[in-house]
């Protein structure tokens, strides 16, 4: 029997309508309602009211507290024997505490049975949250072995892709140098070899710098163009064929600065990317370690 049957029980048992019990509580007739249906529990105040009221020991309302809460026995009994060790209730749980009971009485009553569970709660807490933080710790460290090894295989890819137009290279000179006399062989063999060089130096450093890099910033230097200057003509036959035909010459100047620009910038950049390719390498290994 529930706190609710309990009190609907005493109520019937002393011919008081809801609304009567409600008035002598100083609650609403709802929350009376709301008591019997087992949807709410009143407080431990209410508790010691309804005690009062109908004469019976606080212990009645107690889970497994059963039997008549008139028989003169166990009214005067309980009321003597076990009202004395009586300290309130629980605010968790909504049971009665007695002296041994509890856990902490301030700031609110707490037995230890509520106690414990609170502390089983707060240890699933710190091991759930542990077990995010160390998720969170692999995720970061997943997506920086991630960022390296892409890094690490563009540039690996990069050496092993230009490794290849320089062992051509190589290849042809020597076959050339093969057909020449002894004195040219050292020279065209040679020649080959520093071909060969550049060709990987600059073609590894386009790959893995693609999107920086000294080589990379010079070979795309080129083809950048000024816009083509105003020309002042007048309003006449001769004015308007001034400004065509020195339209046309700019337009050729500019497409020779731009085809020279692109030219000349790829001619530095290949010059260059044998004395920087060390240096990029370096750079670039820096950045895979760098990678947080």
């Amino acid at each position: 029997m529930n706190y609710g049957e309990k009190i609907a029980r005493l109520r019937k048992k002393n011919n008081m309508t809801q609304a009567e019990l409600g008035e002598v509580l100083n609650v609403t007739y709802q929350a009376v309602s709301k008591w019997e249906r087992g949807e709410s529990q009143p407080d431990f105040d209410t508790i010691s009211k309804i005690s009062k009221l109908f004469q019976v020991p606080i212990s009645y309302f107690e889970d497994g507290v059963e039997g008549e809460a008139d028989s003169e026995t166990s009214v005067v009994t309980s009321a003597q024997a076990i009202q004395a060790d009586i300290i309130g209730m629980c605010v968790q749980c909504g049971k009665v505490v007695r002296e041994g009971e509890e856990e902490t009485t301030h700031p609110k009553l707490i037995c230890k049975a509520c106690a414990e569970l609170n502390r089983q709660a707060a240890e699933e807490r710190v091991i759930a949250q542990k077990k995010e933080e160390d998720a969170e710790i692999q995720r970061k460290q997943h997506k920086i072995e991630y960022e390296k090894s892409a890094l690490k295989k563009r540039r690996n890819w990069a050496l092993i892709i230009a490794a290849i137009p320089a062992v051509a290279l190589i290849i042809t000179f020597l076959v050339l140098a093969l057909q020449r006399n002894k004195e040219e062989f050292s020279f065209v063999f040679g020649a080959g070899c520093v071909l060969a060089i550049i060709a990987f130096t600059f073609t590894s450093q386009m790959i893995w710098g693609w999107d920086e890099g000294i080589v990379f910033e010079f070979c795309t230097a080129g083809g950048h163009i000024m816009s083509l200057p105003g020309v002042i003509f007048s309003l006449s036959p001769d004015g308007l064929i001034f400004l065509i035909v020195t339209k046309i010459i700019l337009f050729f100047v500019a497409a020779i600065v731009f085809v020279g620009s692109i030219f000349i910038c790829l001619f530095l950049s290949l010059v260059l990317s044998p004395f920087s390719f060390i240096p990029s390498l370096l750079c670039y290994n820096r950045k895979i370690a760098k990678v947080k």
